[in-house]
């Protein structure tokens, strides 16, 4: 599969410190020019020289342009465009990113969207938001891992309105706290009739216009050296969603909680061990759309993100990165996990592993933000090739 990538780096202005020094210009007298005598008033003294102060240089901003070709037995094939602009609000805050995405593909399958993260007030405040419209003809499998492992598809048709917006602020000893909210609107068909499945269309909702509101709670731990390319430090993050039917003209009512916890070790100056660890938990009122999803967020790759999918998620995963030289660096991974109606369900039986590797390229050197290709194995599919801007986690 081909790939592109064009990384645009932006002009920033430089801050330089202006020296001055006197300049003595002296006119040679001739012999007959009547020059008085005159005593310098800095003369056997050092003459003081003003100098600016030294200012810090600020990350420049970059951009990020990446065409990402893509082909998937659920949703075919077609291509994905990505422009993102990563910075610095100060010099104590994390790196922000700000960008917008379009893709369409041969099964009349498009999208659009934008959002970002910005991050400001020495790295106290971080903000994130998003919307995007998508109009979708895929696979649903059904709930629970037996119906990923049948691997029996249903085609459906899907359109959707998604926003959201959080806020979180500082709160001490590197932990974040803050509220948030949530919508979406979704309408769901079947795109065939198939006969002998009178369960579809109570779980597909066919027909309905599904539309959640709600508030979600989030609590972040952040101690790492680099959000967009992590060497050393945690990352863990806790939010919970809270749809109810008395918020505005939501149909839905039901809670979401998910948790991961990211942990990074420098090996010398070229490696570093990256850990992950993911759950998730949904209650038995919400929509197939909403459940938990193997294979999404990047918790296990080589997986077809909603073959796998139940009311409770666990997914556990490492990975290697080794950074051979400025721009090029390689990575290997693998995990395991499941999903199930409840985490009581999980049995050493039915594990879904996943692994394999990937080169990564630095397309903004100065924010230290990679441009990753990954190529991966999962228990049940042929190899899914990944191409995206940032690390998988």
């Amino acid at each position: 599969m081909n790939s592109w990538r064009l990384p645009v780096c932006a002009p920033y202005a430089a801050i330089f410190a202006l020296l001055l020094g006197p300049t003595l210009a002296v006119a040679q007298p001739s012999e007959d020019d009547d020059v008085p005598d005159v005593e310098s008033p800095t003369k056997g003294r050092a003459v003081p020289i003003e100098v600016t102060p030294d200012v810090k240089r600020k990350t420049a901003g970059e951009w990020v342009v990446l065409p990402i070709p893509k082909s998937s037995p659920a949703i075919g094939t077609g291509l994905q465009v990505i422009a993102a602009r990563f910075f610095k609000a100060d010099e104590e805050s994390q790196t922000s990113v700000l960008g917008a995405g379009a893709a369409y593909y041969t099964s009349d399958t498009w999208f659009v969207g934008a959002g970002g993260q910005y991050n400001f007030g020495q790295d106290r405040w971080r903000i994130t938001g998003g919307l995007g419209y998508l109009e979708a003809n895929y696979d649903f499998y059904g709930i629970g891992e037996d119906a990923g492992d049948r691997g029996i598809a249903f085609p459906i048709n899907q359109t959707g309105t998604a926003a959201f917006a959080k806020v979180l602020r500082n709160v001490g000893a590197s932990w974040y706290a803050g509220v948030g909210y949530r919508y979406m609107d979704s309408q769901v068909g079947l795109r065939v009739s198939i006969p002998g499945f009178p369960e579809l269309e109570d779980i597909l909702r066919q027909g309905e216009q599904v539309v959640v509101h709600g508030p979600t709670l989030s609590a972040t731990y952040d101690t790492r050296d680099l959000n967009t390319y992590p060497r050393t430090g945690s990352y863990v993050k806790l939010e919970g969603l809270f749809a109810s039917t008395s918020a505005f003209d939501s149909t839905e009512e039901y809670e979401k909680l998910t948790v991961e916890a990211n942990r990074y070790w420098p090996i010398g100056d070229k490696y570093v061990l990256a850990g992950r660890v993911s759950l998730c938990g949904a209650t038995d009122d919400a929509p197939f759309f909403d459940l938990c999803l193997y294979g999404a967020n990047n918790d296990i790759r080589g997986y077809t993100a909603g073959r796998y999918q139940d009311f409770r998620l666990f997914a556990a995963q490492a990975e290697w990165r080794a950074q051979f030289s400025a721009r090029w660096g390689g990575v290997v991974f693998a995990g395991l996990g499941q999903v199930a109606p409840t985490f009581g369900d999980m049995n050493s039986d039915d594990w879904l592993p996943g692994g394999g590797f990937g080169v990564r390229w630095m397309a903004a050197k100065e924010n230290k933000v990679n441009i990753r290709a990954d190529l991966a194995w999962g228990k049940s599919e042929d190899a899914l090739f990944y191409l995206s801007i940032g690390e998988a986690f």
